[in-house]
């Protein structure tokens, strides 16, 4: 009788504990799940891959492994046990058993997109880039599950310095994607870099950059993409109007801290003498003497350091066509020098300062005044590339 009623708690604490760890998994409580994890010998097959992805998420990936090991040991043979470990090896850095544990889930279910986009991922972390596109594109052909192989086939193309397969592989992406995924925004924010910068269509790029902006009105940062893209394409006023947008935000500092500190943002690109020229507008309006409503800076041949700043200073309206706003210069060595070039109204159209600043460049305008005053070196934005880098984000690990 005793023996019997031992047998019978044995049981009841096992089924007990298998309970608590569903639980345990389901609330995403990695902590005390593994907890479990010096109690193997009692535990089924499933329960050990549950404490194995709770080491996972706790990025104690050896761990993890061990448990993954286990759970296969004890008769879990399905495609996501090797699936998973294989992505704990790849976390750890060990890309040959990572690959054979993807090559298994994949020999268990061939029709699963997550097996070969992990394989794929296998050989991307490892700048082997031409057998990652292999499998990547043999994902994108299967039924969707991952973001993942849409948006890498072309990033990988754009890595390689191939811009015109890439573009064609971003709209290919596009027509294919699950446009719930988060990558469908990537995609379409793929498309408008090259538009603009390989294959200067400025319409398409403002086309692809205003479709993430109606869906993710928030998203501030793609504002100043999309307001240079309609500046290059000469659409000043619909570009005006998201800069209004962006000042609002500015006003209820509800901007990203970047901008916020910033205080400006980026109007247009272009080049002169093969150089770029960034043209910044302040946020905040010029209110009293001196405050400036744009800057302009000529880069250095490189892009990699501002060469020249000019910008534009309140001044006072002596007249009634006289000049409320004067083009000016702050040199390298604390230098101010003023131009006989301004604005009597408040709205300086972009093409006239476009204009002024060249000559300035070209000395077709030299200063009529200057003084001298010590400045801090700044250098708030760089030249956008076309080269694209891999990205490297931390986000919670997939089931």
């Amino acid at each position: 009788m005793k023996t019997l009623f031992l047998l019978t708690l044995t049981f009841f604490c096992l089924k007990l504990h298998a309970q608590t760890i569903e639980e345990l998994y389901n609330q995403e409580k990695f902590s005390e799940l593994i907890s479990y994890a010096d109690k193997t010998d009692s535990l089924e097959n499933e329960d050990l891959y549950c404490i194995g992805y709770a080491f996972f998420q706790l990025e104690k990936d050896k761990e993890a492994i061990l448990m993954y090991d286990k759970a296969i040991e004890k008769g879990l043979d399905e495609d996501y046990i090797y699936l998973f470990k294989g992505l704990a090896q790849r976390y750890d850095k060990q890309f040959d058993e990572a690959e054979k544990s993807f090559r298994e889930a994949i020999k268990r279910n061939p029709l699963a997109q997550k097996n070969y986009t992990e394989l794929a991922n296998c050989f991307y972390a490892q700048d082997q880039y031409d057998t990652a596109l292999v499998y990547f594109k043999r994902a994108r052909e299967l039924d969707f599950e991952l973001g993942d192989p849409y948006l890498k086939i072309p990033n990988i193309y754009q890595i390689q310095e191939k811009y015109e397969e890439a573009l064609s592989e971003y709209n290919i992406s596009l027509g294919m994607i699950d446009q719930s995924d988060p990558y469908y925004y990537e995609i379409l924010m793929g498309i408008g870099q090259l538009e603009y910068t390989f294959t200067e269509n400025y319409k398409a790029s403002a086309e692809a950059y205003a479709k993430v902006v109606s869906d993710v009105p928030e998203y501030y940062p793609i504002y100043t993409k999309l307001i240079k893209s309609y500046y290059a394409a000469e659409e000043y006023g619909k570009g005006d109007s998201l800069f209004y947008i962006l000042r609002s935000a500015y006003e209820k500092e509800e901007l990203p801290e970047e901008m916020m500190e910033s205080g400006m943002i980026g109007m247009s690109q272009f080049e002169w003498n093969d150089r770029p020229v960034l043209v910044m507008r302040m946020l905040k309006e010029p209110s009293k003497l001196l405050d400036i409503k744009y800057k302009v800076y000529l880069l250095n041949e490189t892009g990699d350091d501002i060469d020249r700043m000019l910008m534009t200073e309140k001044t006072i309206q002596l007249e009634k066509d006289g000049a409320k706003h004067l083009l000016c210069e702050r040199g390298k060595n604390g230098a101010h020098y003023t131009y006989s070039y301004g604005w009597s109204s408040d709205e300086i159209e972009y093409e006239s300062l476009k204009k002024a600043s060249i000559m300035v460049f070209e000395k077709e305008l030299t200063p009529s005044a200057s003084s001298n005053f010590s400045i801090p070196k700044n250098t708030e934005e760089k030249k956008e590339d076309t080269s694209k880098k891999k990205k490297k984000k931390k986000k919670k690990r997939n089931k």
